[in-house]
């Protein structure tokens, strides 16, 4: 089994920054919902569009985690520089290290829950076998 040690800490750093007041920005309702069931406790901004999100996002320290595909990319490269103009920096690097970490099993951020819950309950039972 390749090693995970990266991806659950990239969650567990997630989560910390989220206790400290990071928002988070997700594409969709599912990202939410996923992010909610792995302890993902702060604010979640769906994005909706450049200027509505920024709108809400520019006086917040910012964690963008949309999609590892084009369309997440794309949303992120914009944000990115939209954020800027205002003096803000957001953290991309979370959302690198949960995904290049297991870039071969999930791209999407509604993923990451089962993900999280599938590799939890192997590197248990491994453990309960003396693995």
């Amino acid at each position: 089994m390749e090693d995970y040690k990266p991806f659950f800490d990239a969650v567990e750093e997630l989560k910390e920054r989220s206790k400290e007041g990071w928002v988070v920005v997700v594409e969709g309702k599912k990202d939410v919902k996923s992010l909610r069931a792995i302890g993902v406790s702060g604010e979640i901004v769906v994005f909706t569009g450049i200027a509505s999100t920024v709108e809400i996002l520019k006086d917040s320290d910012v964690i963008i985690l949309t999609d590892f595909d084009s369309k997440g990319m794309e949303i992120e490269r914009k944000l990115v520089e939209a954020l800027r103009s205002y003096g803000k920096v957001p953290d991309v690097e979370i959302k690198r290290k949960i995904f290049i970490s297991v870039r071969k099993e999930i791209s999407k951020v509604e993923e990451i829950f089962a993900f999280y819950e599938k590799v939890s309950t192997q590197l248990s039972t491994r453990v309960q076998m003396g693995e």
